[in-house]
């Protein structure tokens, strides 16, 4: 396993074109999801700990050398919200999930799928107040004509919540 993250982890060339930012930011983000995020859903104890922490420090490695690279690097700040949401760290999770729409505006699938964790977490945690402002969010920027179906879903979800709240 060590010798997997040192993989993982290693130094990358100064020199790289965009073409290969992008291969390895895809290649960084897949490596972490796949080797340690994903099981650490089923495992349990220091293992799902261990697991959890090495995703964390994937993510926020992708974070710091291919923040450029917004297709994945939305990915990881929304999936090291999911993992601060595991691991019961609401607010940190909270400020991932909203730092998504911050740092990767144009990355329409993950702000949505990051504001809509964001609120159900709160809402989950009963802190209804802040969760409605995320949900309100949700509704003005996705509550469109041109919404695809998923988008529509999201966006009733969020006003049937924020109804509820009132």
């Amino acid at each position: 396993m060590v010798l997997c993250a040192g993989f993982l982890f290693g130094c990358v060339s100064k020199h790289e074109t965009p073409q290969e930012r992008a291969e390895a930011a895809k290649s960084m983000f897949e490596q972490t999801t796949k080797t340690f995020h994903i099981p650490s859903a089923e495992a349990v104890g220091a293992e799902k700990t261990r697991l959890q922490e090495l995703a964390a420090t994937g993510y926020e490695k992708l974070l710091g050398k291919y923040s450029d690279q917004v297709i994945y690097a939305s990915q990881a700040e929304r999936s090291l919200g999911n993992i601060r949401a595991a691991q019961g760290s609401l607010d940190e999770a909270v400020k991932h999930y909203t730092a998504v729409a911050s740092k990767y505006p144009r990355q329409e699938w993950e702000v949505l799928m990051a504001w809509k964790s964001a609120a159900d977490l709160l809402w989950e945690n009963g802190r209804k107040t802040e969760s409605i402002s995320i949900y309100q969010k949700v509704i003005k920027r996705f509550d469109t004509v041109d919404a695809t179906s998923v988008m529509k879903t999201v966006v009733r979800g969020s006003k049937a919540r924020v109804a509820r709240a009132s």
